[in-house]
């Protein structure tokens, strides 16, 4: 006689399982070393370097260093393990839709960047800049594309300034779980205040340039989180804010490895 399968159960099983939740932890230390990277390369370019500050060029940049492709790999795999879990979490009937959908959103978010991660490691990159201006190139050329990257535009302007009140009002600390030392929870409230707003700047940044390029039409301007940084440095003061934004995100990126200790996962 052979036994029914319930498919509900067994996702419900699998997305349960702890040392699946363990393994998809790595994903946030990944989005770490990424933001840590991309911040490091923003400082760079703020002292008069020339680098590409962006998901592109960190991963180039790491690719570079010893042992790189070893990291890379490393990286792509806890991507691709938070992106699954994420996906698991939107399949199970007794999460609130929100939830799901938010699920859904992180699982999307996280299986791209673990493959791109994979194609640095394989010796395949990609220009994340030439991606965004093609992409709004094409875009541009409709009606309807047009009125979709203004939607796009505001949609990240809507995320920036989620981002910059969710640091500043330390709700990100709803997101994780006691760690039952004050030197930690000291460090992770700084970290997290600090970091959540700059990469909501960065957000806001690129969303505006989304605008802009359309209004005007012209794709070169919508060029990324590099062109965001660049513009950003263009201004007075530049150098200064571009420093100040680097470090936010070196701070991002510590708030993520604590994140990947401490989330509550639920």
């Amino acid at each position: 006689m052979n036994a029914s399968v319930d498919p509900a159960g067994t996702v419900r099983q699998v997305a349960k399982h702890p040392w699946f939740e363990r393994a998809a932890r790595l994903g946030y230390v990944a989005n770490g070393v990424l933001h840590a990277t991309v911040g490091i390369l923003a400082a760079f370019v703020a002292a008069g370097g020339k680098a590409e500050a962006d998901q592109g060029g960190a991963m180039g940049a790491l690719a570079d260093q010893p042992f790189g492709m070893v990291l890379l790999w490393i990286c792509g795999i806890g991507a691709l393990l938070l992106g699954l879990w994420s996906l698991a979490q939107a399949f199970l009937p007794e999460n609130e839709l929100k939830d799901r959908l938010k699920s859904a959103a992180i699982s999307v978010s996280f299986l791209a960047v673990g493959f791109t991660f994979g194609r640095f490691a394989m010796g395949n990159p990609s220009d994340s800049g030439k991606a965004a201006t093609g992409f709004s190139g094409e875009m541009m050329k409709t009606g309807p594309g047009r009125a979709l990257l203004i939607a796009l535009g505001l949609g990240l302007l809507a995320m920036a300034g989620y981002y910059i009140y969710k640091g500043a009002t330390r709700r990100f600390l709803k997101d994780l779980s006691g760690s039952g030392k004050t030197e930690v929870s000291r460090a992770i409230k700084a970290s997290g205040m600090l970091g959540y707003p700059a990469k909501g700047v960065v957000l806001g940044a690129v969303g505006l340039l989304f605008i802009v390029a359309t209004v005007q039409r012209d794709p070169e301007e919508a060029s990324g989180i590099d062109g965001a940084l660049k513009a950003i440095q263009d201004q007075p003061f530049g150098p200064i804010a571009l420093v100040a934004i680097g470090a936010g995100l070196v701070c991002y990126a510590l708030y993520l490895v604590f994140r990947a200790r401490y989330d509550r996962m639920d």
